[in-house]
């Protein structure tokens, strides 16, 4: 299974994890594979609920984390377009397991034959325009396979 692809920008450090089988089922079942892209440093591995990463996150710091899965049956329910794209009004804090300070869009949904996973934080609980100008053109950037 092939991974999203982000374009390099300067100030960005984009990193892929390995593909491989869901939790408790065969990779014919699920396969999953995550692409992670910040204006900041990355600080934990790729599937991780990026604890490390968010507790350096500055200000105005930006990490994203795009999981594409491949499930069969599909069990996403809602449907989105490519490339995704957010606005201030899906950002909410808190988000369980994170600090109040800092905003959290997510995302699950099914995107052409893939199931999406999206986690975009943010170094605040509510992203400044430029912030959520900033995140947009990466997640433009951004190829699925």
């Amino acid at each position: 299974m092939s991974p999203v692809r982000f374009t390099q920008k300067p100030g960005w450090t984009t990193g892929v994890g390995v593909a491989h089988a869901c939790p408790g089922v065969s990779a014919d079942r699920c396969a999953r594979v995550t692409t992670w892209a910040t204006n900041s440093k990355w600080r934990d591995c790729a599937d991780c609920l990026p604890r490390r990463t968010v507790a350096a996150l500055r200000p105005d710091g930006i990490a994203i984390q795009l999981s594409l899965v491949r499930e069969i049956p599909l069990t996403a329910k809602e449907t989105t377009t490519w490339p995704l794209r957010v606005r201030a009004a899906d950002v909410v804090s808190p988000f369980e397991g994170l600090p109040a300070r800092v905003g959290v869009y997510r995302l699950f949904a099914q995107v052409k034959r893939y199931e999406v996973y999206a986690l975009v934080l943010f170094g605040r609980s509510k992203p400044t325009a430029g912030q959520l100008a900033a995140v947009n053109t990466q997640l433009r950037t951004a190829r699925l396979p």
